[in-house]
């Protein structure tokens, strides 16, 4: 029978009508495997998952596909983002056995969870015919499968081989390299990475805008970097009605996105146009960042004050319904600069005759305001997507510090208020005795917190910490950074690994480095590290940020554009260090400071370890002051 009925995850929950005898990644369905000597078959998929959809439509719900299953496998399905440590172990699989990845992902398991073949989306006819040819491979040749399946289960253990040493301190001057691998690779008509389909990538962006203005001038990057902003924020993957982003572009042209709408995407994308928005001022990135905080908060803010994970891409069965528009709802507006604006089309300019709103130039959507506000009130009147009610620990802390770092800028009180709000919310619902947990809410016994939980919430006290400079939020971080030391380490590694060694058993312990739609697990941690080094004072913090980053910028200057946390934390800590002023008290006290340096290379830092003023660059201190205009000297000497 099938046993998801009882589970929390709206993914699962979609699944729990379904012929097909599902049952929940535990110890109940893995035990019944061995017990019984099947197979297993692992789905995994997330809520908002257009092709999961399909899959299960065509699949899943088909009572000819389900007694398949059910006769020949023990059948798990997973939500990626409720295990992402599931996810990321046959994920890796995949890839090992040399095929795409995706979702929805399903991978076949001996009985003791060792995978030996896989794959994302399958048709019907092909998903009926993979599952007998499985059953008879299981039956006829399970030896064979059983080496193959040890032989990926090895290739699955991180091993300290994988990782080169790199001495910091004889590293050469790494970031113009990089950045002339990255630019090569961009876009210089529609910006982003030149192929479809095209992700934002956040920490790419973040990057970008990260290295010193005289860098980003000499390798001609403005250029690039407004290109990329502008288009996206012009683009079909921007919901120009309601605000926000969707996860990601079919084409090269930011035109069509899959219009799932993830918490995660959104959090970042606040922080990388207030950055692109620091260094251009332009109007379109502070509608873009006002309208995406207000498309969180209408919808997405749950009631206990965190926020969901997702949107889905599709309503009433239909892709994009809810966000397209057919010519006759646009043409009633009467306005022939708003239709040639947004390339409207007769026919529709995209599938079915509907329209996807596309800016063909970087006009701000309030110059339509009173349109907008009509398309507003049609889409009250539709049947909205589903709506992924987990909250992630994770994805929150991100937009904890999002929220702070849009309010340093714009300085909008209800900014400060909405990041302090959350973090108080994380702390009540995210936490239970003492357990960090990964959402707030589970079935059965709940989920600690992974390894980008805890290293995102660092930040996000850190973040909050400097500008408050309540000692408290600094000491939450630290005692924080105490558990993941003591419960991620890798035995091996500088790194960290991506599950906590209280976990339940897997066949084997990731260690996430790789910088993709997310920054990794690690890179969070290691900037974690070397800000808490700084704040607490403790070399032992600093020492194990530095063996983080000698540990990957080899891999880093190899395949920059999947390292750019990475690479953004090297070179504002290592090649590029900005000025960082420790001061007693609180902010009141650098009130009248007379700048003389640019702002975005000078950082302030509450102290309650000295009496006045300490300015720090890279490794070098000077010599503590007392006034302001001291320090106001030693600054202009680092000119």
């Amino acid at each position: 029978m099938n046993k998801l009925g009882a589970e929390v995850s709206p993914y699962l929950l979609q699944h729990k009508n379904n012929p097909v005898h599902w049952e929940p990644w535990g110890s109940e369905a893995l035990d019944r495997a061995k017990r019984e000597d099947k197979p297993i078959l692992v789905s995994i998929g997330y809520a908002a998952c257009h092709w999961c959809h399909v899959m299960e439509h065509e699949s899943f719900e088909n009572e000819e596909v389900a007694a398949i299953m059910n006769e020949y496998f023990v059948n798990i399905k997973v939500d990626r983002e409720e295990r992402p440590d599931v996810d990321m172990v046959y994920m890796e699989a995949l890839h090992q056995m040399g095929l795409n990845g995706g979702w929805p992902l399903n991978v076949f398991l001996l009985p003791d969870q060792k995978p030996f073949y896989g794959g994302t989306y399958f048709k019907k006819a092909n998903w009926i015919q993979l599952l007998h040819s499985i059953h008879n491979a299981f039956v006829n040749n399970r030896e064979d499968l059983a080496k193959s399946a040890d032989g990926f289960a090895e290739s699955l253990s991180e091993k300290a081989s994988f990782f080169a040493h790199s001495d910091l301190a004889e590293t050469a001057a790494i970031i113009p390299a990089a950045l002339t691998k990255i630019k090569s690779a961009l876009d210089p008509v529609f910006g982003g990475i030149n192929k479809a389909p095209k992700f934002p990538l956040p920490s790419l962006i973040q990057f970008l805008y990260s290295v010193p203005s005289s860098l980003s001038v000499e390798l001609a990057l403005p250029i690039l970097q407004k290109t990329w902003m502008e288009k996206m924020a012009q683009g079909g993957i921007y919901d120009a009605v309601g605000g926000g982003f969707s996860r990601y572009s079919v084409d090269s042209e930011w035109f069509c996105p899959h219009f799932e709408k993830m918490l995660y995407d959104n959090a970042q994308l606040l922080s990388a146009y207030t950055k692109a928005y620091k260094r251009e001022r332009n109007p379109l990135y502070q509608e873009v960042i006002f309208d995406t905080i207000s498309f969180l908060k209408r919808e997405l803010l749950s009631p206990r004050g965190l926020y969901y994970s997702s949107l889905d891409a599709d309503s009433e069965g239909e892709e994009g319904l809810f966000y397209t528009w057919s010519h006759a709802e646009l043409a009633a507006l009467n306005n022939e600069e708003f239709l040639k604006t947004y390339s409207i089309s007769k026919n529709g300019n995209w599938e079915d005759g509907r329209n996807i709103l596309f800016k063909s130039s970087p006009v701000l959507n309030a110059h339509f305001e009173k349109e907008m506000e009509v398309l507003r009130a049609t889409r009250l009147t539709r049947i909205r997507p589903g709506t992924d009610t987990k909250e992630v620990l994770v994805w929150n802390a991100q937009l904890v510090a999002a929220f702070i770092e849009v309010y340093q800028v714009f300085g909008r009180k209800e900014d400060l208020q909405g990041a302090l709000d959350l973090l108080q919310a994380i702390e009540m619902h995210l936490n239970k005795e003492n357990l960090w947990l990964h959402q707030a809410q589970y079935s059965r016994e709940p989920i600690g917190a992974f390894l980008d939980d805890g290293a995102a919430l660092v930040l996000a006290y850190i973040q909050v910490y400097l500008l408050t400079s309540d000692i408290v939020y600094k000491e939450k971080a630290d005692k924080l950074m105490q558990m993941i030391c003591d419960d991620f380490a890798h035995p091996e590694l500088a790194l960290y690994q991506y599950r906590s060694k209280k976990a339940d058993y897997l066949i084997a312990e990731k260690v996430e480095v790789m910088d993709s739609v997310m920054p990794s697990s690690n890179s969070m941690l290691c900037e974690a590290f070397l800000w808490m080094g700084i704040l607490k004072n403790k070399a032992d913090y600093t020492l194990k940020g530095r063996a983080m980053l000698s540990q990957i910028i080899e891999r880093a200057m190899a395949h920059p554009a999947y390292f750019a946390n990475w690479l953004r934390i090297y070179s504002e800590w290592i090649e590029h260090p900005k000025a960082m002023l420790k001061y007693a008290g609180n902010v009141d006290g650098l009130a009248g400071f007379n700048w003389c340096i640019d702002k975005d290379q000078l950082v302030f830092i509450p102290s309650d370890e000295i009496e006045a003023y300490l300015l720090c660059v890279g490794d070098y201190c000077f010599a503590p002051v007392l006034t302001l205009q001291e320090v106001d000297k030693q600054l202009a000497e680092l000119i």
